[in-house]
């Protein structure tokens, strides 16, 4: 998963969008007065399940999160990246300044001794009678090092300076923050206080949790050398062999989920630090367990943001690694394990029931769906699979992660499911979406080892984009025959970035570092021997197909519009929907021609 598609799982277009004017309910849709035009009529959508915007105004724009931000704020793809990152925690692969240090975890360490004694003190009292009625008994708590943070922001700090540590160093381990006004205090106050070790079993940083009803709930240490989210799960340390061992690992949402777990012999489980799965967690998992299964909260099937980090998940876990071994040779490691989905009961917390009843946790990660079983249900339930538009939407979202499934065999029988699943045939369905094809024939070479810090490194292909790309990029000449190709053909939003700032001209030195390496990639991407005739008919075919895809997606989005319209209402539009409808059959006039 690249950090764009990270950042798209984690940000939900309708919150952002109404963050620049309202929105109102349409049906399965949001619709609003346009903010890039004036209009008094809405004419601008949302649609919450495609994650994208359209105006069939004045503007007749559309995109996705990445488009409506930066043609709103007038920023280039870098800023909108960079803000995108924050908005939703997510963070950016850089080359650090600064260098683990031993230091740094010696400072964790030191903290956590530090709380540990302020919670077995007099002051720690009502904290342990918390903690007793959630079920930590006095084994678990000292197995997990769990503590207590004092509430006066300083206790923390002279205590570790007394030590010899420098402010500057308790900061950069993330105990510390910095006021507006300059002061350093401590991060953590009145937190019950659950150490967070790295994979190598290293004190990187800490959870606190809120004993009263403060926000937030739960808060981490700040971002920084040794403490990064995104490459840790939670008791991953104390797991690891137990994964290994039994081959299977289940992923719980809460430190307390997992603490409860180990705490009952449940050695097996991880607590995931974010929603959706990172790469790097997978890869945690990939190397010990041929099965994975997530616990989610129980109404979280319905949520769109856990569906599209179901979806993130799924992708990563399924995405086979293509490897240099000795000399040029390749080989491909065989595809991530097996995903799957424990079914909680309504209202209920992994750690409420391992607590009442463990045998019955057993029994609910031993009788884990597959994840797209678990889809299948799950979206299944969410839309009206015996309408036209239910079909689109659950086929959209599917055929996806269908076609992700790194064995032929079982993308066809996931395939024959989702026919069966709409009510149609096979054929049809082919028809509207495609058939899948095996990771192995879509197996490419990995990208140069000069790329490995860029922000887009091993993400999700578009076979169609990229080809058009490399055919661009690497032969100059065939430039005069790509003015009818426009930024909005690309759906991936960092193709588009290499399209406009090739079609703008701009030297490789301007370009932003991830664009830039993703500009490489594309050039040293090897293509099928063909002479100059050979290579313009295959830029034209592939030109046509991403126009007629972009049509195709008008006529969705135009579809999920119109079906929430009066009769009244349509006539209006009529103009537009018959634009739609010649450009298409131009289209297809000149590719039979």
């Amino acid at each position: 998963m690249t950090v764009v598609d990270d950042i798209k799982g984690r940000l939900d277009i309708v919150d952002l969008v109404s963050q620049y004017g309202p929105l109102q309910k349409a049906g399965a849709s949001f619709k609003g007065v346009c903010p890039f035009h004036s209009e008094k009529t809405p004419s601008f959508f949302v649609f919450p399940n495609r994650q994208t915007w359209r105006c069939f105004g004045a503007c007749a724009q559309g995109g996705d999160a990445f488009s409506f931000y930066m043609r709103k704020e007038n920023v280039d793809f870098s800023r909108a990246l960079r803000d995108l990152a924050e908005m939703t925690g997510v963070e950016l692969p850089t080359r650090r300044a600064a260098r683990k240090d031993d230091s740094l975890y010696k400072i964790n360490e030191a903290a956590a001794q530090f709380y540990s004694r302020y919670l077995a003190s007099g002051d720690g009292a009502a904290a342990r009678e918390y903690a007793a009625g959630r079920g930590l008994t006095q084994a678990i708590i000292d197995k997990f090092q769990i503590g207590l943070s004092p509430g006066d922001g300083y206790s923390l700090k002279r205590r570790l300076l007394s030590l010899g540590y420098a402010e500057g160093q308790l900061a950069l381990a993330g105990v510390l923050a910095q006021s507006s006004e300059g002061e350093y205090k401590d991060l953590f106050r009145r937190r019950l206080m659950f150490p967070i070790w790295d994979p190598q079993g290293m004190m990187a940083g800490f959870g606190g949790r809120a004993m009263d009803d403060s926000n937030p709930k739960y808060l981490n240490s700040r971002q920084g050398p040794v403490f990064d989210k995104s490459r840790i799960l939670f008791a991953f340390h104390l797991a690891k062999d137990a994964i290994k061992e039994s081959g299977a690992a289940v992923v719980v949402e809460g430190y307390m989920d997992a603490i409860i777990a180990h705490g009952h012999g449940f050695t097996n489980v991880v607590a995931s630090m974010g929603t959706a799965l990172t790469e790097h967690q997978t890869g945690l998992l990939q190397e010990r367990a041929k099965e994975v299964a997530l616990a989610l909260d129980s109404d979280a099937a319905g949520q769109e943001a856990t569906l599209r980090s179901l979806e993130a998940s799924w992708k990563v876990m399924q995405r086979r690694v293509v490897s240099r071994s000795r000399g040029a040779t390749l080989y491909e490691r065989p595809a991530g394990p097996t995903l799957k989905i424990v079914r909680l009961p309504p209202g209920r917390d992994p750690d409420e029931i391992i607590l009442e009843d463990p045998a019955r946790w057993g029994k609910l990660t031993k009788e884990a769906a597959p994840l797209l079983e678990f889809l299948f249900d799950a979206l299944s339930a969410k839309y009206d699979v015996s309408s036209p538009q239910g079909k689109a939407q659950v086929a959209e979202t599917l055929f996806p992660l269908v076609a992700a499934a790194p064995d032929h065999f079982e993308q066809d029988r996931h395939f024959r499911n989702l026919a069966q699943l709409l009510g149609v045939s096979e054929a049809i369905l082919e028809a509207s979406v495609g058939r899948p094809q095996s990771q192995r024939s879509r197996a490419r070479a990995p990208r140069p080892a000069s790329a490995a810090a860029a922000p887009f490194q091993r993400m999700e292909r578009d076979p169609l984009e990229e080809h058009c790309l490399a055919l661009l990029l690497q032969n100059p000449r065939l430039k005069p025959l790509s003015m009818d190709l426009r930024p909005e053909q690309f759906q991936r939003v960092e193709n588009r970035e290499v399209f406009t700032n090739w079609a703008q001209g701009r030297t490789m030195e301007s370009l932003d570092e991830g664009v830039r390496e993703r500009h490489a990639y594309l050039t040293e991407k090897p293509l099928p021997p063909a002479d100059l005739k050979e290579k313009e008919g295959a830029l034209s075919h592939c030109i046509h197909r991403l126009e007629e895809r972009r049509l195709r997606q008008l006529k969705v989005e135009e579809g999920l519009r119109l079906s929430e319209m009066g009769p009244e209402e349509v006539s209006e539009h009529e103009a537009e929907i018959l634009k739609i409808n010649r450009d298409m059959e131009a289209l297809f006039r000149s590719r039979s021609v």
